[in-house]
């Protein structure tokens, strides 16, 4: 049975399940639905079957390193970063069109290294700026570089934060002025919301019009990891393709900083404000810090990162332990075949004025690999 014709089998069945074989693979449709509209869910195991169209998604290799002595620097000169391969992955909306990315992972921690140019290096987030005439301190338009990573959490998950979907994602958050000065990504549990009790939260016009396939894989039973899946590449993973009619056109961004979800003391403040210098300035163009990263605890602390800029360029190096002292619900994404995307912001604050880039796959190379394992998803949909 060709593609073409198993696609109109999987999504014209109006029965309530529908369960086919494909060359060994299980197939298996369901539907329901609810006051948003109808949903559809397909269950594909061990094949290489999509549903059409699908929005392609870009595999970022991780190659095993046995041991490494990369400095955490933004400075990517280590001899394991110049062996492993660089993946271009293209974005979308803001001023960024393009960014770069290297990963390895050793039996303990996984490092990802990503560049993209910039053509300025901003480091200052609304500083105490002085003004002259009035005598005083204050408050500078300024805004850091920055970059958000949104991984899968396990359940629902869309790489657009502003795809028009209510998904949970584990979030890495750094930010060049804030968190850079103590060598950390803020690790975040954030949330798309169609709604927010808060009058301060801002509400985003989502992206996205139309009702389009989607892809998660299937949860880990009871979180233990198969040790003979680990390596599976993505036509070998047991997948849940889903369509969903877009379920609503304001989205709100909601995060907590990771100690807090924890620890059950909800906040989702990483910087603390820092009072206006009470000397006099240097020079009358003098620029004071007005925010400063608050002391971070525990699981906020998992992800270490670095920026350097130079010459037009951000270079920014990212680690985490594979399998946390916590043992958290969403180590599995460093332990398989994981969803995630990134959202990159130069000098701007709001998330629909970053650029964002698609679906892309982060695979664990096997570390005595056979063969070079596929790098472009478009084979599977042939």
């Amino acid at each position: 049975m060709n593609k073409y014709n198993l696609t109109l089998m999987v999504t014209s069945c109006l029965t309530a399940s529908l369960v086919c074989g494909v060359a060994g693979a299980e197939i298996e449709r369901s539907s329901y639905s609810t006051h948003d509209g109808e949903y559809v869910k397909v269950l594909v195991s061990d094949d290489n079957w999509q549903p059409e169209p699908f929005d392609q998604g870009i595999i970022i290799p991780a190659t095993f390193v046995q041991t490494e002595s990369i400095v955490l620097d933004g400075v990517d000169n280590e001899v394991e970063w110049l062996a492993a391969e660089e993946i271009t992955v293209p974005l979308s909306y803001g001023a960024i069109k393009s960014l770069q990315i290297k990963a390895l992972y050793t039996d303990e921690d996984a490092l990802l290294r990503v560049r993209w140019r910039d053509d300025s290096e901003n480091r200052e987030y609304h500083p105490w700026i002085w003004n002259e005439e009035k005598g005083n301190y204050e408050t500078g338009p300024q805004v850091d570089d920055a970059l958000i990573f949104n991984f899968e959490a396990g359940c629902d998950w869309f790489p657009s934060l502003l795809s028009g979907y209510e998904f949970d994602f584990d979030g890495w958050y750094w930010t060049a002025g804030r968190s850079d000065q103590e060598g950390l990504a803020i690790d975040l549990y954030g949330s798309m919301k169609r709604k927010t009790t808060s009058k301060d939260e801002i509400g985003y016009t989502v992206r996205n019009k139309e009702s389009e396939w989607n892809l998660k894989f299937s949860d880990v039973p009871d979180g233990i990891i198969d040790p003979e899946t680990v390596y599976n590449t993505w036509d070998q993973s047991d997948r849940k393709y889903e369509i969903w009619p877009v379920q609503s056109d304001t989205m709100y961004f909601l995060y907590l900083v990771d100690e807090h979800r924890v620890s059950g003391r909800p906040s989702s403040e990483f910087s603390k404000p820092l009072p206006p210098p009470e000397r006099l300035p240097s020079t009358p163009a003098d620029i004071q810090p007005q925010f400063a990263l608050t002391d971070l605890t525990d699981n906020a602390k998992d992800v270490r990162a670095k920026g350097h800029w130079q010459d037009g360029y951000w270079t920014v190096e990212f680690r985490r332990t594979r399998l946390t002292e916590a043992g958290l619900a969403y180590d599995f994404q460093f332990e398989r075949l994981t969803q995630f995307s990134l959202h990159v912001f130069d000098g701007v604050e709001r998330l629909d004025q970053s650029s964002e880039s698609p679906r892309l796959f982060l695979q664990f190379l096997e570390k005595n690999p056979s063969k070079e394992p596929e790098k472009d998803l478009q084979v599977a949909s042939e």
